[in-house]
């Protein structure tokens, strides 16, 4: 079961606080965290939220990626761990998730998509691994992320 979402995102960087302002004032919608790389920025959002979205706010995620020069990519948060698993590296197809608890209490998890969505599921430079390590060492005390 997953950590009930931090509302209270630590903001503590001037462009950190333009980036979430901008998102939240053109969408209309709060994200709860947000991961950022060199070439993407990704917002998870709650699944009231997703529901919110239509085509208008696609329009304004393409917008907002024009503006910050980098992909925009929204998550959708799940308590449910696997289902929250699928959500972070869509498109990409997860087949399983096997999950291991270690000595110090946080798991570990293997994460197994067919052979030719692998490259889907790393993305490129394998940020969405990176985000999902982020996301779930954050929400779901896992420590280890690999794609098998």
């Amino acid at each position: 079961m997953g950590k009930e979402p931090n509302k209270e995102l630590k903001l503590d960087d001037p462009r950190k606080i333009f980036i979430y302002t901008f998102f939240t004032t053109l969408t209309g919608i709060t994200p709860i965290d947000y991961y950022e790389t060199n070439e993407t920025i990704s917002f998870l959002i709650t699944p009231a939220d997703a529901r919110k979205i239509r085509e208008k706010t696609l329009d304004i995620v393409r917008m907002l990626s024009d503006e910050f020069k980098k992909k925009v990519d929204i998550i959708v948060y799940s308590e449910n761990l696997e289902k929250f698993i699928q959500n972070l590296f869509k498109p990409a197809k997860v087949e399983n998730v096997f999950s291991r608890s270690m000595k110090n209490g946080r798991k570990s998890l293997l994460v197994k998509v067919s052979p030719w969505d692998r490259g889907k599921a790393l993305g490129k430079n394998s940020y969405k691994l990176y985000r999902a390590r982020y996301f779930l060492s954050k929400y779901f005390d896992v420590e280890y992320v690999r794609i098998i």
